[in-house]
């Protein structure tokens, strides 16, 4: 009698393990390599554009050297364009408000 209660103690334990624990141990392993995964994919991705972004900067610092070059070569002035921002609550000075 005792034999058997402990018997049947060990066996559910047993499915426990292998029917719950283990399942959600397995579940919680696949959802940290996905999010892994995916926040590798995105650091590819964010440093991929920063490099093209980086090439496009360099591209029309080049184009614009060349325009220049251009210019003085033909004997014409060299203007600097430099816009400035509006600002959009008009002209006036604000004191700085302190909270």
């Amino acid at each position: 009698m005792t034999l058997d209660e402990v018997i049947k103690v060990t066996n559910r334990r047993v499915n426990a393990l292998e029917y719950v624990v283990i399942p959600r141990i397995d579940f919680t392993i696949n959802y940290i390599d996905k999010e892994l995964d995916e926040e590798s994919r995105e650091d590819f991705f964010r440093l991929k554009r920063v490099t093209d972004k980086k090439k496009q900067d360099k591209q029309e610092a080049l184009r614009e050297a060349d325009l220049k070059a251009e210019l003085a070569a033909k004997g014409g002035k060299v203007e600097e364009h430099q816009e400035e921002a509006d600002n959009i609550f008009g002209a006036e000075e604000e004191d700085d408000i302190v909270f």
